[in-house]
């Protein structure tokens, strides 16, 4: 079972405690200055009293909840020491029965007593829960129930529950144990206990009141829980500092700057900003996805026409070889083979394409089956270089190891000046190309030509 991380504190339960802590001096400031002709003998017998009620009241919320505790490990877990470690409790301990036995002598009428039985009660109906549910769980991890405790030997299954297979009797031990009944039978206990502590709060009160008189040095004690109260407000104004306010101020230059936020301070700012990052990160993702599709064909995962037009703007004015790829007679592979076959040819050519190049160089997909090659750094006296790539790539597309249909390519190439002063412009070097192109295809297609300024442009198969 994923435990919670420790190192998380809610601020909120700071805050509860500075309030509770608040509200229960000034009232013990007030009953203090009030009466003070109660002797002092019976103010110690009131503060053992109250002790030991108070220590009856936390003893029967945290035995309660160290029975959940062991409950829940057990049914998540299948560990039979945290079972025996229940039963332990239940069977040998029973520091429950001892809380309420111990408050007993102080009055059985008296509401601490009442609530803390009610607390009782509710904890042994709890139990039985607890107790059908580990019974549950034992079955669905293949345990024997008197291999868990004797006492769930006593537990018997209904019928419906006992045809269940093994995962589901561990799941449905975990749902009794953790859904919302349970939760709001532990609420009743809680609700008892507090019941109790506001009850023991309130005769603390009554009894103050009445001795204060007599007992004018409970000042100086109201003075010195004062001081307390005020090293704890410190403490928890340090706290609020450090797990609240430093990471907020901290976390606006991160979201300013969109990065992920350090998740550490309270719970809830923690909780804040794992959400936060979830978000962002499923924004970047998406707008990383979307910037993709923007610039890329799809079919081919070449750059597409609009990168291709920007790209060329992008280069204006530099040295640029152009090169314009027609797949020949690519209708009559539709017509004849189907456009599957037709998009499997195109995606061939593609990944030739893409792997003939160099990475700076831009292979794109400009229309159904024509293509263009944008390399960078390249002059006519590198024409070789060109001629090369050409030659590379026809004798990848010939190899006849695919099942595809032979195919040829048509190509135009042309180049910048790649003069600042008098640049070609993208759409001239582009009809320039596409010039050399046609050359090609005027003789028979199948070939290659540079374009040369002039009417004898050269084709070369």
């Amino acid at each position: 079972m994923e435990q919670k991380n420790k190192k998380e504190i809610k601020i909120t339960y700071f805050f509860a405690v500075f309030v509770a802590l608040l509200i229960v001096i000034s009232l013990l400031l007030v009953v203090g200055s009030s009466r003070i002709d109660t002797s002092l003998t019976k103010m110690q017998d009131s503060t053992e009293a109250y002790i030991v009620e108070e220590e009856s009241i936390n003893q029967m919320r945290e035995v309660s909840d160290y029975l959940t505790e062991k409950c829940q490990a057990f049914v998540a877990t299948g560990n039979v020491e945290e079972a025996e470690a229940y039963y332990k409790e239940v069977d040998v301990d029973k520091r429950r029965e001892a809380s309420l036995a111990a408050i007993e002598p102080y009055g059985k009428e008296d509401g601490i007593y009442t609530s803390l039985a009610n607390a009782l009660k509710a904890s042994n109906e709890l139990a039985e829960v607890e107790g059908y549910a580990m019974c549950l769980a034992a079955e669905g991890y293949s345990l024997e129930p008197a291999e868990v405790s004797k006492d769930l030997t006593e537990v018997t299954l209904t019928k419906e529950d006992s045809q269940l297979t093994a995962q589901q009797k561990r799941q449905k031990a975990r749902n009794m144990v953790f859904d919302q009944s349970y939760e709001d039978k532990k609420s009743e206990i809680w609700d008892s206990v507090l019941n109790s502590t506001e009850q023991l709060m309130e005769n603390t009160r009554a009894l103050e009141l009445e001795y204060y008189e007599s007992a004018k040095h409970r000042l100086i004690v109201q003075n010195i829980l004062m001081a307390l109260l005020l090293g704890f407000a410190l403490i928890l104004l340090f706290a609020i500092a450090q797990l609240v306010l430093l990471p907020l101020r901290n976390s606006t230059e991160y979201i300013r700057t969109q990065r992920v936020l350090p998740v550490k301070g309270a719970a809830e700012y923690t909780y804040l900003a794992k959400a936060y990052n979830t978000m962002l990160q499923a924004t970047q993702k998406h707008h990383e996805i979307l910037s993709y599709e923007a610039t890329h064909d799809v079919m081919t995962d070449l750059y597409n026409r609009k990168f291709f037009d920007n790209k060329r703007e992008e280069l204006f004015g530099e040295e640029v070889a152009l090169m314009i790829v027609d797949v020949d007679f690519f209708k009559s592979i539709n017509d004849t083979y189907g456009h599957e076959m037709g998009d499997k040819v195109l995606q061939k050519v593609a990944r030739i394409l893409s792997s003939s190049f160099r990475s700076e160089d831009f292979v794109c997909r400009i229309g159904g089956d024509e293509f263009a090659v944008l390399m960078v750094q390249m002059r006519p006296e590198l024409k070789h270089v060109v001629e090369s790539k050409i030659a590379a790539v026809n004798e990848m597309l010939h190899r006849r190891d695919d099942g595809l249909p032979d195919v040829t390519l048509s190509i135009g190439v042309a180049f910048s000046s790649g003069n600042a002063k008098d640049p070609d412009s993208p759409d001239a070097l582009f009809k320039t190309a596409d010039l050399a192109l046609y050359k090609v295809k005027e003789g028979g297609r199948d070939g290659f030509a540079f374009y040369e300024d002039k009417e004898d442009t050269e084709v070369t198969s």
